[in-house]
C-alpha cells in the first residue's frame, strides 16, 4: 500500500523576514522507497485541476456545503464573530431569572427589615387571677408581635413573594 509522508519546516528568506511553513511531501511505495513522481525530470509533475478528484465542487467550499454537520455546527462556522459564535451555541445568554409564583420556583426580592421585638416579656401570674400589670404586660407583647408580624406580612406583599 502506498503512502505520503509530509515534512513541516519552517523557511525564512521573504523580503520582511518573515517565517513561512513550508510541506514537503515524498510518496513512498509499500516498501517505504520514495516513488518518483516526476518520470525523473527535475519538473514536478502536475495534475490538472478538472483531473483532481474528490474536491469541494466550491473552491473554498461554503460552509453550507458541509455534509454531517447539524445546525448548530453550521451557525458556528457561519458566525462572524466570537460573540455570534457563542450565540449560536447558547452561551453567554444573559439568563433570567423567572418570577416566583405559587406554583413555579424563582427569583423573589429581599424584604424590609424589621426591627425584634422589644417588650419585655411578661412574668407569670402571681396567683390564680393575674394583676392588672401583669395583664398589661401581656396585652403589650401581643400588640408589638401583632404590629411585628403585620409589618412582615406587608414586606412580603410589597417584595413579591407573599400574595
Amino acid at each position: 500500500m502506498s503512502q505520503a509522508v509530509e515534512f513541516h519546516h519552517l523557511t525564512s528568506g521573504v523580503a520582511n523576514d518573515a517565517r513561512q511553513a513550508v510541506i514537503e511531501t515524498q510518496f513512498l511505495d509499500d516498501d517505504g522507497n520514495p516513488i518518483d513522481l516526476t518520470g525523473g525530470s527535475d519538473v514536478p509533475a502536475t495534475v490538472a485541476w478538472d483531473a483532481v478528484t474528490g474536491k469541494p465542487a466550491t473552491y473554498p467550499a461554503s460552509v453550507s456545503s458541509i455534509s454531517g454537520a447539524g445546525a448548530t455546527g453550521l451557525n458556528v462556522l457561519k458566525a462572524g464573530t466570537a460573540d455570534a459564535a457563542r450565540t449560536a451555541i447558547g452561551a453567554g445568554t444573559p439568563y433570567t431569572l423567572p418570577a416566583a409564583t405559587a406554583a413555579a420556583l424563582g427569583g423573589i426580592k429581599k424584604a424590609s427589615g424589621v426591627t425584634a421585638i422589644s417588650t419585655a416579656d411578661p412574668a407569670a401570674a402571681a396567683g390564680d387571677a393575674p394583676t392588672k400589670a401583669e395583664y398589661d404586660a401581656l396585652v403589650a407583647l401581643c400588640a408589638e408581635l401583632k404590629a411585628k408580624y403585620n409589618t412582615l406580612v406587608s414586606a412580603g406583599k410589597t417584595a413579591g413573594f407573599l400574595a
